[in-house]
């Protein structure tokens, strides 16, 4: 039961990472030049590449029980981010994330409402961005979120926006809205 949960708050702090790495290749596509382009929006997938069978994505806090969630438990993120759009049977690559998920909040028994503080950044051509929020958690289960794009660096530098992160059992959605 512990490998599920893990699993899923794996590919919740994927899905924070991979909300970066999409609104950096929006910016990057969709700047006027005046530095007040309109607001666009665009979907890619985050791929978890932790996912193995010792569960390498997730660091148990000092003194706790690896089998439960605890506060300061971390999740690494570590994905691939592509194109919704298969080409010869696979979704290209467009970059990839790092980062972590800390968890803040678990205030029942079987985390009915744990928190996971997440930072992350993806690293596409041309530079990187970085993403910031809190996924929550309903029977260890990760939520649909919205979380912040706060930066970048290179071709990025000034990205601002929101990110919105769904899940699916085998990958992440990633919608995002730059400004």
């Amino acid at each position: 039961m512990r490998r599920p949960a893990r699993t899923a708050a794996i590919i919740a702090a994927g899905a924070a990472l991979m909300a970066c790495g999409t609104a950096g290749v929006a910016a990057a596509t969709t700047g006027s030049g005046t530095g007040t382009a309109a607001a666009r929006t665009f979907q890619y997938y985050g791929f978890d590449i932790n996912n193995g069978g010792t569960d390498p994505g997730f660091i148990s806090a000092p003194g706790t029980k690896p089998a439960t969630f605890a506060q300061g438990d971390e999740l690494i993120i570590n994905d691939q981010v592509t194109t919704t759009h298969l080409v010869k049977g696979g979704y290209p690559i467009v970059g990839f994330d790092s980062g972590v998920c800390t968890l803040t909040r678990i205030p029942e028994k079987y985390a009915e409402q744990t928190f996971g503080n997440c930072v992350a950044t993806v690293v596409l051509k041309g530079g990187s961005l970085t993403v910031q929020g809190v996924i929550r958690f309903q029977a260890k289960q990760p939520e649909a979120g919205t979380l912040a794009v706060t930066g970048g660096t290179g071709s990025y530098d000034g990205v601002t926006g929101q990110v919105g992160v769904s899940f699916t059992k085998n990958y992440k959605v990633l919608a995002f809205r730059l400004t």
